[in-house]
């Protein structure tokens, strides 16, 4: 079968978290006073814990376990008796914009704390007559394998979400045919898509999108792109192949940014803006605004990284064999220094003006045995194929996949089927 049930931890910030304390509930009435059932709380239970109240506090910077009790009027010596539990940790080690739901009776004694860590995993503290404890309680997640099709009609974007795709699974649609599509030039209204993927829910109740299983994007009338997630034995994701079991990951990345104008392309000659004099342009520009990520768009190492009159902050990073690639104009680099090795897709540096440019660019070039050459025409190596030892799972797999995907269309889309 292919959907089980997974842990997982999903890290949910806040914003706003700079901001104090801050607390979402009625306050507690006056102490020795009558209960009020107006402020929420349900006094036809004869349990005590109907006598309590919640209150939810939101950590802020440098927030503390502490303080947030302290500002519901808990005694410091609550905190105390909470620090000496040997797993107290699990409470007093806090991030930024974490909620604790906390629980006190009418004499502001604390009676329980929930502390969701992560959408499946809650800390909780509770009283008795020997004291308090912590425990982790933990919330399973399904995942269940849901299927949607659709038709281009205007941007691939917009049309993804008219099949009931979400914006991130919207994306990694994009990041795997990365190396495959040109989602802006190459798709046309009428071409179809299918995407059999992941959905997540704790208690029944929906969370987020997983990985995509498989998909397939026709272009130009006929042409189908299909991509097929192998998995190892343990479950852990080694890469997307098509169904001839070729890697749909390139040795490079084809443009080092994203979402941004091509502002300049390459040409044996061209007028300098700055210069004011016609010279070779070797590379390709990308305009956008100042501090937008700039990506090594394979993996190698850091030669060179610093100040050029002409390329202002440039990073030099030389690939596997013949390859070289320059990134320049940057505002400021990324945490990589010269004679670091980097992974495909991380960060080097920002957008930029520096050096000779009118306006916030990144000038991107891309050598091969020193020798200048197209960004955007140039033939990338292929990453490598499906491992030996996963070539019949794999081959079972994508034939399985594979039928599931020609089985689908826009008006047959399957929603939280199973595929055993």
């Amino acid at each position: 079968m292919v959907t089980s049930l997974l842990l997982v931890s999903l890290y949910a910030f806040n914003s706003d978290a700079s901001q104090p304390f801050e607390k979402q509930t009625l306050p507690l009435p006056p102490l020795h006073s009558q209960l009020n059932p107006s402020l929420g709380l349900d006094t036809s239970n004869k349990s005590s814990s109907a006598k309590w109240a919640k209150y939810s506090v939101k950590i802020p910077k440098n927030g503390s376990l502490s303080e947030a009790l302290d500002s519901l009027g808990i005694s410091k010596a609550t905190a105390f008796e909470i620090k000496k539990l040997k797993n107290s940790r699990h409470l007093t080690q806090l991030r930024v914009g974490d909620t604790l739901h906390i629980w006190v009776d009418q004499n502001r004694e604390l009676q329980k704390i929930d502390y969701p860590r992560t959408r499946g995993l809650h800390y909780q503290l509770t009283r008795s007559d020997e004291g308090f404890k912590i425990q982790a309680v933990e919330h399973p997640v399904e995942t269940k394998i849901v299927s949607t099709a659709g038709v281009i009609k205007h941007s691939f974007y917009l049309s993804a979400q008219d099949a009931g795709l979400s914006a991130n699974t919207i994306m990694n649609l994009a990041d795997i045919f990365n190396w495959e599509i040109d989602f802006i030039r190459q798709l046309r209204p009428g071409d179809p898509f299918k995407v059999i993927y992941e959905q997540r829910f704790i208690d029944g109740q929906y969370v987020g999108d997983g990985d995509i299983l498989a998909a397939e994007v026709t272009t130009a009338g006929d042409d189908k792109h299909t991509a097929f997630l192998l998995r190892s034995s343990k479950g852990e994701n080694i890469g997307y192949y098509d169904i001839h079991k070729h890697n749909l990951k390139k040795a490079f990345l084809r443009n080092p940014v994203d979402y941004v104008r091509i502002t300049s392309t390459y040409k044996p000659m061209r007028f300098h803006p700055v210069l004011k004099k016609w010279r070779a342009h070797r590379g390709v520009d990308y305009g956008g605004p100042v501090g937008t990520p700039i990506h090594a768009v394979g993996e190698g190492q850091i030669i060179k990284r610093g100040w050029s009159n002409s390329y202002g902050r440039v990073i030099y990073i030389k690939h596997a064999g013949k390859y070289t690639t320059v990134y320049a104009h940057m505002s400021r680099f990324g945490k990589f220094k010269q004679g670091q090795w980097v992974k495909q897709g991380q960060v080097i540096g920002y957008i930029g003006q520096s050096g000779l440019a009118t306006g916030p660019h990144l000038h991107y070039e891309f050598r091969i045995n020193g020798r200048f050459v197209d960004p955007m025409k140039v033939k990338f190596p292929d990453a490598a194929p499906v491992p030996k030892k996963y070539r019949t799972q794999f081959v079972e797999y994508a034939a399985l996949m594979h039928g599931q995907l020609d089985r689908l269309t826009p008006q047959n889309t399957q929603l939280a089927s199973r595929f055993e």
